[in-house]
């Protein structure tokens, strides 16, 4: 049977609690609004599965006006509505579904027939979300091919110009006697063609069938060697490190070079967002039977439309940025069978959280 959370905003306490009793029977979570007004505030923040609300409201907005703030407001995904009418009016019926009903119980309500109708509405729900999520792994798989397609030709019209075009910079460089400002301008362009290469070195990893060898990998030794690669530019920037790793934590699976670019690739923008200073935290502890790693900074932070897109390929709010940093990450912790999350706050700083699952260290039996 389907379950899930339902709001039931009606102005009357008996009805509310009738609800609850039945709906909780039926296991369901229940949360009751006597004002209309105080449950749009909550719909917003924390989405239901289904809403049931009651078409008269005395003193407050009416249910059919609650209905149409909800379908008007892009920011509230497709919620089920259950309408509860006293009126059994055929073309009041046919206006309330055109603005967003999606269907109607009659007062006074037979028990059966509420759990039957929200029955429906939470598979339509549950629907709705499978075909989304489809959907969303469909743009995806092309956004994927993009890449794949992109970063071959890159690879094969790029790189090798650009390698001459390196060792002949390298080589004047040696050779000219230059002034300070000249030797700037070479220094300069060097850094370039490292970034460029960076760049198609993102891309042949996100376009290419990753695999990797299945071996056992320390966590912190990982993290203490990439940590060792970013020092001099932390001190550059004036970026205090802090390192809180646990002791003897257990080993996850995977391949070594991809955990360190992951690291690496969170440490950059974490320093990018840093360019005035601040605190670099990278923290290690095992929970259970996973390993839980954080990387945090105080830096410029991320606005809160921008979080949902920050792990698709080409999105990047840095000036020279490639967008595939962070679309790496997640393709490599998605491939150790683990989770990454994101908390910000503009002005305030980043959190990374990755959950990896740890190998399960081995009981020793007694003697």
């Amino acid at each position: 049977m389907e379950s899930g959370c339902i709001y039931c905003i009606d102005d009357d306490e008996d009805i509310l609690l009738l609800y609850k009793i039945v709906l909780g029977q039926a296991g369901h979570e229940v949360v009751t609004f006597l004002s209309g007004k105080e449950a749009l505030k909550i719909v917003e923040k924390q989405n239901p599965n289904l809403i049931i609300l009651d078409e008269k409201m005395r003193n407050d907005i009416s249910g059919m006006e609650i209905c149409k703030r909800i379908r008007k407001n892009k920011k509230i995904p497709y919620i089920p509505i259950i309408m509860v009418t006293a009126l059994e009016d055929k073309q009041g019926k046919i206006r309330s579904l055109e603005e967003g009903i999606d269907d109607y119980i009659l007062k006074p309500f037979d028990h059966e027939e509420l759990l039957a109708k929200v029955m429906v509405m939470l598979r339509i729900k549950r629907l709705y979300m499978d075909l989304l999520k489809t959907r969303q792994d469909l743009v995806h798989a092309e956004k994927l091919a993009a890449v794949g397609q992109l970063a071959a030709a890159m690879a094969h019209e790029i790189r090798n110009p650009l390698s001459i075009i390196n060792a002949s910079v390298q080589f004047l460089k040696g050779k000219l006697h230059l002034e300070k400002e000249g030797r700037e301008v070479m220094e300069t362009v060097l850094r370039k063609i490292t970034q460029i290469d960076g760049t198609i070195r993102e891309l042949l990893v996100a376009a290419r069938p990753m695999k990797f060898k299945q071996q056992a990998m320390d966590i912190n030794k990982n993290a203490r060697e990439v940590v060792g690669f970013i020092k001099e530019k932390c001190q550059a920037q004036e970026v205090e490190l802090q390192l809180e790793l646990e002791d003897s934590i257990s080993e996850v699976m995977g391949e070594e070079e991809h955990l360190q670019r992951v690291f690496l690739n969170l440490f950059i923008n974490a320093l990018n967002s840093m360019s005035a200073g601040g605190i670099l935290k990278v923290a290690t502890q095992e929970e259970e039977d996973s390993i839980k790693i954080t990387v945090e900074d105080n830096g410029l932070g991320i606005y809160e439309d921008d979080i949902e897109h920050l792990f698709e390929p080409f999105f990047s709010k840095q000036a020279g940025g490639s967008g595939l940093g962070l679309f790496v990450v997640k393709m490599i912790v998605d491939e150790f069978k683990g989770t990454i999350q994101v908390n910000s706050t503009v002005g305030q700083g980043t959190k990374f959280t990755i959950t990896l699952p740890a190998i399960q260290k081995k009981k020793l039996k007694p003697i």
